[in-house]
């Protein structure tokens, strides 16, 4: 394999050289350098980070040119996994205001459990924003999180009656609804019969 060279410490020059690597036999294992570095809380690669988030943000890099690049950064901020790479991801989301594809969005919310820490409260928040965009990101998150079990009985609750009247006219979002809706319901439904067992019994 390839011996990769130390990325450029200037935070554009390291972007640019990611951006000629990202469709390359290297990029694996350059992704997995990182990784490590970010995880060791490298100062040079956290600049880097921040400056790709910010080329997002101002739509220099894009999920439709820049995939392979954007997604890395996701997968490496779950990598981490801790308070700081959660409020990279989060923020980057709340400050968006250009669309980015459905899958992006599906990427991020399907890796929100593989944050120790996380803001239900906050997510709520995102979901009832008046930007479908945003809000359609915050439901993601949610269901997904309702999936792996991630939510106390309380969250369930308002998770519920929040989706029982959503809407979003912008992104199909119903078959993920409807499924969360029933995993709900059978919850539901199955604590129902646990305190009709303790009862009986």
């Amino acid at each position: 394999m390839q011996k990769l060279g130390p990325l450029p410490i200037s935070p554009l020059e390291a972007i640019d050289q990611l951006k000629s690597e990202m469709d390359q036999p290297v990029w694996e294992k350059r992704l997995l350098d990182l990784m490590k570095l970010a995880a060791n809380n490298d100062k040079n690669v956290w600049a880097m980070i921040y400056q790709i988030i910010r080329e997002a943000d101002s739509g220099r890099l894009s999920w439709g040119y820049h995939k392979v690049l954007l997604s890395g950064m996701v997968y490496l901020l779950s990598y981490v996994g801790d308070s700081k790479s959660y409020r990279v991801l989060v923020n980057y989301v709340k400050s968006l205001d250009r669309t980015i594809p459905i899958g992006a969005m599906e990427l991020i919310s399907d890796l929100l459990p593989t944050f120790a820490e996380l803001d239900i409260r906050e997510l709520f928040m995102i979901a009832a924003n008046q930007d479908e965009l945003k809000s359609a990101f915050g439901v993601l998150a949610l269901c997904k999180l309702n999936m792996e079990n991630r939510l106390t009985e309380d969250e369930k609750n308002n998770l519920k009656s929040f989706l029982s009247n959503y809407k979003n006219l912008k992104y199909y979002l119903n078959d993920t609804i409807e499924l969360t809706l029933e995993q709900l319901n059978e919850t539901d439904s199955s604590d129902m019969l646990s305190e009709l067992d303790g009862i009986m019994l």
